[in-house]
């Protein structure tokens, strides 16, 4: 899963000190996201399954070893991700072409090479028999001769494995975990049994994922336990502005080619993080306090990142995280009239005609002038301004928008990461059946 990238680069302009080039803690335990890895290409060259299965995983896993003595290694549990989450997958491989692999075919000699792996990955059941043949590999390459450390895999039932010297690799079932759907959201109830772990994902939605835990466990009274976010470094403001122009060079400078910049990684404390989130938004709102609403802020904030698009919810036409980030003083207010805090969810027709429509009016200020705050009537004015007929062209409509924040209810309640999570194929989360395929409810 991921969320508009522009959110994250919101966040790190505002609170610089939460994004670091060193973990901010010493953690015993470090969460990977093997989906992620998996989904990662191939090299343009030949490589043998171990070759694959050490570049992969094992080097990384060896490097985490240094440090931590467990690493939890998880993939998506394909019989328990969400129903709805096949609209998103479908959109992506939408110019993929899908090899046929049939359940009783055998994994190629070779590694499958650039665009032929792409085509492979995309299909489920080769996808499936490379994670069990990683899985099947994997234990004895990382953990051998090493005693002292634990490998966990998250894919159907949590499996523990240790090296038991003299008896080799040990397997044990975590029969107090219960199976889990998609990878990205597994994280957090290791950290709880841990109390404290880093997390391997460079998915956005990690983040967001992590202040709503950690702002869950702050509410019913617990302990938060201390997570931090290893990722590819985002730009800094400075890195993305324009250079001044310097002498000119020869047609034979210009003809060389620049060199890609090595990537960088940086890590995320999501503590630091979340209480530097809270200060900004009582900022934005004078300081007020919302008695009703405390302890609910990060709920709030990621609803607002929902209504902007998930791999669950589209994106409002028109809107960025960041431009949403910089709304906040004038829509925090009305934010918390349309949000219940019992039910942890945005009522829907308040959402539309007030949240939703003083966004609009809020980013189309110049244009809509008129007293009506309801959500059609600021979208009449819209298509009656002076506005380009492509902006116009790709407005919401009502329908469009109510789905949507029906689709963020069921972002809010699945970030919680309660298990089992509900079923989004109902109409209070903006989802439907057509024809056998998930579909939003507002498809014609």
């Amino acid at each position: 899963m991921t969320i508009d990238s522009s959110w994250l680069h919101a966040f790190k302009e505002e609170l610089p000190h939460a994004f670091t080039k060193k973990c901010p803690y010493a953690h015993p335990c470090v969460f990977i996201d093997g989906q992620i890895k998996l989904m990662q290409s191939a090299p343009n060259e030949p490589q043998t399954w171990d070759q694959f299965i050490s570049r992969q995983y094992a080097r990384h896993i060896g490097r985490f070893f240094e440090s931590s003595d467990v690493v939890v290694l998880a993939f998506d549990n394909y019989e328990h991700v969400p129903p709805a989450k096949c609209m998103t997958q479908t959109q992506r491989r939408r110019n993929v072409p899908v090899l046929p692999f049939s359940e009783h075919a055998e994994l190629p000699a070779m590694v499958p090479e650039g665009a032929m792996w792409t085509a492979c990955i995309a299909n489920r059941t080769f996808k499936s028999r490379v994670i069990d043949l990683v899985l099947l590999r994997l234990p004895q390459l990382v953990l051998k001769d090493k005693p002292g450390k634990k490998l966990v895999v998250d894919y159907q039932q949590p499996v523990e494995y240790t090296f038991v010297p003299g008896h080799g690799v040990q397997r044990e079932t975590i029969s107090e975990l219960e199976a889990m759907g998609e990878a990205d959201i597994k994280f957090t109830r290791f950290a709880d049994r841990y109390g404290s772990i880093l997390v391997d994902s460079i998915d956005g939605d990690s983040i967001p994922i992590a202040l709503m835990h950690h702002e869950r466990c702050m509410r019913f009274g617990e302990c938060p336990p201390k997570v931090s976010i290893y990722r590819m470094e985002l730009a800094s403001k400075s890195d993305s502005e324009p250079k001044m122009e310097g002498p000119k060079r020869s047609a034979d400078e210009m003809s060389v080619k620049k060199k890609a910049k090595p990537r960088s990684y940086e890590y995320v404390n999501v503590l630091a993080l979340y209480e530097g989130l809270r200060d900004v938004i009582s900022q934005s709102v004078g300081r007020v306090t919302l008695p009703m609403h405390r302890g609910h802020e990060m709920a709030m904030l990621i609803s607002l990142i929902a209504l902007t698009g998930t791999d669950f919810s589209r994106h409002m036409p028109q809107l960025s995280g960041k431009t949403m980030y910089s709304y906040l003083p004038s829509i925090w207010m009305t934010l918390a009239i349309v949000y219940d805090p019992v039910s942890n969810s945005l009522r829907v027709d308040e959402a539309v005609d007030r949240l939703v429509a003083l966004i609009y009016k809020t980013k189309f200020q110049k244009h809509v002038k008129g007293s009506g705050m309801s959500l059609e009537s600021v979208l009449l004015e819209i298509q009656a301004s002076g506005i380009s007929q492509r902006t116009r062209d790709s407005m919401p409509s009502v329908g469009r928008m109510a789905c949507t924040v029906r689709n963020a209810n069921w972002v809010l309640a699945y970030w919680t990461c309660q298990n089992p999570p509900p079923d989004p194929l109902q109409p209070a989360y903006g989802f439907m059946l057509v024809k056998g395929r998930p579909q939003y409810a507002d498809a014609e």
